[in-house]
């Protein structure tokens, strides 16, 4: 058990981040708001009728603009639609515990913590400016850079407090030479990890043939049992070769048989009915889509202190599911697939906001 004093400074820790989240997601809320123009009579209507009085016995009251956000038509909306602010601030922090992310998100550990799912193959780690082999072998810095030197191509992600495709870099030898890599590695700073570029699945790269295009599914530990409570699929477009909505990119619901919604999101909230290389998405299935869910499922078990998790896949041409990576602080899909919990919304909000089953799980 912490001492008195060392849990109060924790607390303010969390505390300071949860606001930062909070105010963040309140301001980009806002300013994509004020790019709509003014709310309807008719969404106005709803929200008193019926948002108000489902939150109250929660003995809350979410502010009237998430239900336009989050509304597709600037029309209709749903009481069960999370407000950002509260996902971040006071859900997410309560079923998972925010002190242990940076260590367990670590890519450099992913071969630890999920030894029998297949990832991309690994070339360099760089861990706390010490280099080492994928299976944590110690390496020199001259041998890393041997390693990386044989590679006809890679990618160079950093492997802690990483998003949204921040400080990625691909090396090419056709394009570039081996001074490059070493201009690359410098760059990277430290704690990053050197992966070969992953060669997708034919259907996958139909969405957009530059990017490396994956499937987030956001899982739920959740009452003794792993709950995936939404899919979605996200690709990039143009030049770009990150499929990040930030970067452009856009995404698409997936149902649970592994097809996609009719219609994508972009970035500005436009619907479109095809990815950007003209794949209809209302003909694409994803492949391998049982295989990921079993994998998540069994893998999700094992990480009680996070509750909410976020995990990203692509799939091989040989129909092998490969994960890229997890999120323990992921994005509630609420924009692309609705409201973040569906029909566990009232047994969520009871949980958190009465109930309270996981106040002592974070000692």
């Amino acid at each position: 058990m912490r001492g008195n004093a060392r849990k109060t400074v924790d607390t303010l820790y969390l505390k300071s981040e949860m606001v930062y989240r909070e105010i963040k997601s309140r301001k980009d809320a806002k300013k994509y708001l004020k790019e709509m123009g003014p709310g309807s009579p008719e969404l106005h209507e709803q929200y008193i009728k019926e948002v108000v009085p489902y939150w109250k016995k929660y003995n809350l009251k979410p502010a009237e603009y998430w239900f336009r956000y989050f509304s597709q038509d600037g029309v209709h909306t749903d009481p069960r639609y999370i407000p950002e602010d509260m996902f971040f601030g006071m859900i997410l922090p309560y079923y998972s515990n925010m002190f242990f992310r940076r260590p367990y998100e670590d890519k450099c550990m992913h071969n630890v913590l999920f030894p029998d799912v297949k990832r991309p193959r690994t070339i360099v780690k760089n861990i706390a400016c010490e280099f080492y082999t994928d299976d944590l072998r110690l390496l020199t810095k001259n041998d890393a850079f041997a390693l990386c030197k044989k590679e006809s191509s890679f990618i160079v992600k950093p492997s802690i407090d990483s998003g949204a495709g921040r400080l990625i870099q691909f090396y090419n030898a056709g394009e570039q030479s081996t001074d490059d890599i070493k201009k690359i590695l410098k760059k990277a700073g430290n704690n990053y990890i050197v992966q070969e570029v992953v060669e997708q699945h034919p259907v996958m790269a139909s969405l957009h043939h530059n990017s490396l295009n994956t499937i987030r599914v956001l899982s739920f530990f959740f009452e003794e049992e792993i709950h995936i409570i939404s899919v979605i699929v996200r690709m990039g477009s143009g030049n770009a070769r990150i499929d990040n909505v930030t970067a452009g990119g856009m995404q698409c619901g997936v149902n649970m048989d592994g097809t996609l919604y009719p219609k994508a999101c972009t970035k500005k909230r436009d619907w479109v009915e095809a990815s950007p290389d003209g794949a209809l998405f209302a003909e694409v299935t994803i492949p391998a889509f049982d295989k990921i869910i079993d994998i998540v499922k069994r893998e999700h078990v094992k990480l009680p202190h996070f509750r909410l998790i976020g995990w990203d896949f692509t799939v091989s041409p040989k129909e092998e599911p490969i994960m890229i990576e997890y999120n323990v602080c992921p994005g509630a899909n609420q924009m692309t697939c609705g409201p973040t919990f569906g029909d566990l919304t009232d047994s969520v909000l009871e949980d958190v906001f009465i109930k309270k089953s996981l106040a002592g799980s974070q000692n």
